[in-house]
């Protein structure tokens, strides 16, 4: 239609209407602790920059120039989430800075390139004006959405939690608690309840029409054939319809003036003179120059990926890569042009509309938030100048139309058509093809099987009364619906659909489920692992008032869910049978209401030293772990060397124990040799098993000294390889590798780590440790604590009674008198154990407590050197040093302890400190490594400066002198023992490891 033909309609037609403009604002939950500059991130990065602050920033304009608008805007609780999130705002004012650093020397560079300076200067004018306005704003751009709807300028709709497809949610209970959940956190952050919701992927079916209206929606946004397919006579009238079992209007969307906005071919942004969003310096420096390349890195992905930098040089102008420049003005007159273009077309809709309807006609035009910025970079400014046109429009009595929001044409209460709304989305086919075809269709079995067992423990919990009895329980059920309901999320089956980035896509899909499933376990079971617990709350912080309001979903229908239909669900009825089982197993815990469930998987497990051959940690670490898997379904066969007097093979404690002879050799030989023996020896033990017909499902390999069996291993038969490092080189010597030797172990190790699918470690610092020196990903590392059997029982927490029976007085005679106080130490003797600290601390003690006896366990390297500090220092009464010691007599010392002390330069972990707190004794510990990690400093223990023997001195005095603070700490320390790291937790938490490798 040409202008003159537009101008004579729009004479002869003055029917009165509205135009209804609806952004939907959202991105999903890509906030990630590590590592900080993930791709997926950069979404949320861009959307701010590109979409929400110019969005704002054309508001205040308008506001301020009294140019009256009215629009609508929904704001998805995860993108609320990542816009308040302090980490992610932090994040965000970083790139922002680094952004005008790449502003700033883009000016120079271009300074002699007049064509495309003055772009350059464009972008560091706007991006100098983002900066100040986020921390104008103290980084949270929420209360400033929050008021210009206040001020009646814009009305925000709020979506379901997480954005998820809601016809596909095999439970109503559970697409219920979507929309509540999306419904209260739009509350928490704009002070009042919503009016409307924007149904995501406008998936709409009829169940869901009476849940909406519960939650207190009034309207909502379908797609146009949803209408047109109905008996409706709204869509050729364009007025909204009400569903025939509630009264939520549903309001259709208008396809004429989409596609005149959205089309990159026949809409708006597709225009010659607008700029290209495919032509980033990003992308087109750095390819044939490598100065070029050294300028543009330091602004991509940490690994060189290249990424969009925000600066753009050219117009659409033509197909292709040939384009041309851009030119500021005129893409402004165009998005102006556009504009009263798009207005008109508007006008000429409306006087088309059917005459006959009651009500007046409201032309309906949602597009996706990022459109309008981001895709489209002027579209902020078309928004702008559609604006100011009506506004003139309107002063002249030139528009037979008004722009309102849908809220407003409730209110002036037309009369509105009942009519069945049929089960539709937008998208290809109208029907949810897009999340639901041959490549995501896997999806909905596993999301279908968790949901199934987040209601059946909602259920029992009905029956036998068990809400809200644990603070610690209600926390684990808040965070496993969280896990459900990120798992939910529609855009994972859309980004696999679109084939952008599906490894992502799927990664968090099954990431969420086995985290959702790994907190029902701790249900079921009631071994709860709160440091597990707190990892995954800390990863995904979002929906911070659901634990609050796990009560009101509960009574609202998770535990009674009467209308499930049993769990027969619209459109999926066979859904069920598709896919492929992320665990290939249906996860029953053992608990008396089921009936046990086979032996899970059957794993090898490689160790160097097995009880009862002691040489470290190591054997009694894997000898823990081994029998507590055996309770938690899995059949462990452990290979390890062979130990005198002791069977080539027995079952201990429910394990399969392989000892394996290694050759004899008439001299001796150098060490990595018979490293390398003890490796051919292993590896050939588990051919002969595997020959006799057993099959493993992985293998699981704890530290370098056997990594050549697992690797020989995985190779030959295929299998999985897990490995467990306790402890690095890198990390026992002080950062520094000085010899061949070092050198070669460092090598071996940094090859068992990245052999590995899956690399456990026993604390943060290991995580950090692992990642930096062997690059393994942070994403398969896992922390897993050593865990501790404790001595005392649980009633003994909180009134620990320290009286030795007059066997452990006739034991402790043997050290010390009864009115000396004891301080003790057990571990082998190796620098970096820091002993010799300890010794030179002693003396600055004695100055306080004089009589104090220090009794230290143990062999190892440094024995003689001990020696002869304790002579230089004249403490040979003072200290005992007692060599090996077995079980009996180490559970003695243990008991006739005062306080414990452990002054480690370096420790992974620190099993000892965490079986002394078992003990029921008060600690002190170095503040490095695991060690770190386990005391909380004045909580429950005493952290001294690593090296330090004033620091040390000063804690083992204080709680010497002081016995109630230290039993106080002890208390405290017992407790967390036997909740943080009992070894069934652990077992169960490495099941979950095992489970991830077979979901892979």
């Amino acid at each position: 239609m040409t202008e003159y033909d537009l101008g004579r309609v729009l004479q002869s037609h003055q029917q009165k209407g509205y135009v209804a403009l609806i952004l939907h604002a959202h991105l999903p939950y890509v906030r990630h602790l590590k590592p900080d500059d993930l791709m997926e991130e950069r979404w949320f990065f861009e959307a701010m920059t590109e979409t929400y602050l110019p969005l704002l920033d054309v508001f205040w304009r308008l506001k301020q120039e009294q140019i009256p608008f009215r629009m609508t805007i929904s704001m998805s609780p995860t993108l609320l989430a990542l816009m308040e999130d302090p980490l992610m705002q932090e994040r965000y004012a970083a790139h922002l800075t680094k952004g005008l650093a790449l502003a700033e020397q883009e000016l120079r560079r271009t300074a002699h390139e007049t064509v495309f300076h003055e772009t350059a200067k464009m972008y560091h004018r706007r991006w100098s004006l983002w900066l100040e306005r986020y921390q104008g704003l103290e980084c949270n751009l929420i209360p400033a959405f929050r008021r210009l709807q206040e001020d009646g300028f814009i009305e925000i709709m709020t979506c379901s939690a997480t954005h998820a497809f809601l016809p596909f949610i095999k439970h109503p209970t559970l697409a219920h608690a979507q929309i509540e959940v999306g419904c209260q956190e739009y509350e928490r952050h704009f002070g009042i309840r919503p009016r409307g919701m924007w149904l995501p992927e406008c998936a709409y079916s009829e169940e869901l029409a009476s849940m909406l209206t519960a939650c207190g929606i009034q309207y909502i946004v379908i797609d146009h054939h949803a209408l047109r397919l109905s008996s409706s006579k709204a869509a050729a009238a364009y007025t909204p319809v009400q569903a025939q079992a509630s009264p939520v209007t549903a309001f259709a969307r208008d396809p004429y003036s989409s596609e005149q906005v959205w089309s990159s071919h026949e809409g708006y942004p597709g225009d010659p003179d607008y700029r290209e969003y495919y032509r980033d310096i990003g992308y087109d420096l750095g390819w044939h120059d490598e100065d070029e390349w050294s300028y543009i890195k330091p602004f991509l992905l940490s690994d060189g990926t290249r990424i969009n930098t925000g600066i753009k040089y050219y117009r659409v102008s033509a197909a292709g890569q040939h384009k041309q420049p851009y030119v500021e003005a005129w893409a402004q007159a165009k998005a102006a042009s556009h504009a009263k273009h798009f207005l008109d077309s508007r006008a000429v809709q409306l006087s088309s509309s059917a005459s006959d309807s009651p009500a007046p006609p409201i032309i309906v035009c949602p597009y996706d938030a990022e459109l309008f910025g981001h895709w489209w970079y002027e579209g902020p400014l078309w928004i702008e100048a559609l604006f100011r046109e009506m506004h003139r429009r309107q002063q002249s009595d030139k528009t037979s139309f008004s722009l309102i929001a849908p809220i407003d044409y409730l209110q002036e209460q037309h009369p509105i058509e009942r009519s069945v709304i049929p089960t539709s989305s937008w998208g290809r086919g109208g029907y949810g093809e897009v999340w639901l075809q041959e490549q995501n269709d896997w999806i909905y079995k596993h999301l279908h099987q968790t949901e199934e067992r987040l209601l059946q423990h909602f259920r029992r919990m009905e029956k036998q009364s068990e809400w809200g009895f644990s603070l610690l329980q209600d926390r684990i059920r808040a965070q496993a619906l969280r896990e459900l309901f990120l798992a939910q999320s529609s855009d994972w089956a859309f980004i696999i659909d679109a084939d952008t980035v599906p490894s992502y896509a799927t990664e968090r899909t099954k990431q969420h489920l086995l985290r959702c499933n790994s907190l029902l376990d701790m249900l079921d079971s009631g071994v709860y692992d709160e440091v597990i617990l707190h990892a995954m709350e800390a990863e995904v912080p979002c929906f911070p008032a659901l634990q609050q309001s796990l009560q009101n979903l509960y009574h609202a229908g998770l535990g009674h869910p009467q209308d499930d239909r049993d769990g027969e669900r619209y459109v999926l009825r066979d859904i069920e049978q598709q896919g492929i089982s992320l665990q290939q197993r249906q996860r029953k815990p053992p608990c008396p209401q089921h009936e046990a469930y086979p032996p899970f998987k059957r794993v090898l497990m490689l160790a160097w030293e097995y009880p009862p051959l002691v040489v470290g940690g190591l054997s009694r670490a894997v000898y823990d772990l081994s029998r507590h898997l055996v309770h938690q379904q899995c059949e462990v066969h452990v290979l390890t060397r062979s130990v005198p007097d002791c069977a080539a093979y027995e079952c201990m404690e429910g394990v399969h124990v392989y000892r394996v002879p290694l050759p004899t050799s008439v001299s001796s030989i150098q060490f990595m040799d018979w490293v390398l023996q003890m490796n051919i020896a292993l590896a050939e033990a588990c051919d002969e098993l595997i020959q006799a017909g057993y099959v493993f499902d992985f293998v699981h390999a704890h530290d370098w000294l056997v990594y050549g069996a697992a690797k020989s291993i995985k190779e030959l038969y295929q299998l999985p390889l897990i490995s467990t490092i306790h402890a690095t080189e890198h990390g026992r010597n002080h950062g520094t590798i000085t010899n061949e030797l070092q050198q070669r172990i460092h090598e071996l190790e940094w090859s068992l780590a990245n052999e590995s699918e899956e690399v456990i470690v026993c604390s943060q610092a290991m995580v950090e440790e692992i990642e930096k020196l062997f690059h393994v990903p942070e994403q398969h590392i896992h922390l897993i604590p050593n865990g501790v059997e404790c001595r005392l029982q649980e009633s003994s927490i909180y009134n620990i009674s320290r009286m030795p029976t007059q066997e452990l007085q006739h034991f402790r005679a043997q050290y010390a008198a009864p009115d000396e106080p004891i301080l003790f130490f057990i571990g082998r003797l190796v620098y970096e154990k820091g002993i010799h600290v300890l010794l030179h601390a002693l003396p600055l003690v004695q100055q306080t407590i004089p009589k104090v006896k220090l009794i230290i366990a143990g062999t190892g390297p440094m024995m003689n050197e001990l020696k002869s500090i304790i002579a230089s220092l004249q403490l040979d009464g003072a200290v005992h040093l007692t060599g090996f010691v077995d079980d009996e007599v180490r559970e003695n010392l243990f008991f006739i302890a005062d306080v414990c002390v452990f002054p480690s330069l370096y420790e992974p972990f620190g099993i000892v400190a965490l079986e002394a707190m078992g003990a029921g004794i008060p600690v002190v510990v170095s503040d490095t490594g695991g060690l770190a990690e386990i005391i909380d400093h004045g909580v429950d223990g005493f952290k001294a400066l690593p090296g330090h023997t004033e620091s040390l001195s000063w804690h083992m005095a204080e709680l010497l002198s002081n016995r109630e603070l230290g039993q106080q700490f002890a208390s405290q320390a017992l407790h967390k023992v036997r909740t943080k790291y009992d070894w069934n937790t652990i077992a169960l938490t490495t099941r979950y490891v095992y489970e991830r490798v077979i979901a892979q």
